[in-house]
């Protein structure tokens, strides 16, 4: 009973990025950019851990292989998360003019 509150809200954040992805709001492409920094600082955590207390060469050098293989999966995600930002809700355009020596359209009934 009392991991009953942790799967509740586990449930609750599941649903609004859900929602969230389905309909690509804008907010949701925002959060995209808050987990993929997150992401980042997790592997740098490992990776400045895993420097400081290496002891040999090869641990050192699996610490740099640790890194390089956080970017292979960042560096991918941040670019395509970047240039896929018309896909996330709709940027605030101005309406399109119209011209002033363009006929007033009639109704049809006219």
């Amino acid at each position: 009973m009392e991991l009953l509150p942790y799967f509740l809200g586990f449930a609750v954040i599941c649903t609004v990025l859900s929602i969230g992805l389905q309909r690509r709001t804008v907010w949701m492409w925002s959060l995209g950019w808050v987990v993929l920094y997150l992401l980042s600082g997790y592997v740098g955590t490992f990776f400045f851990s895993a420097l400081y207390y290496a002891d040999s060469p090869a641990a050192t050098g699996y610490a740099f292989l640790y890194l390089i293989g956080g970017l292979v999966l960042w560096l991918p995600a941040s670019v395509w998360w970047a240039t896929h930002r018309h896909f996330f809700g709709t940027r605030a355009t101005r309406p399109p003019q119209r011209r002033t020596n363009e006929p007033t359209p009639k109704s049809p009934s006219a």
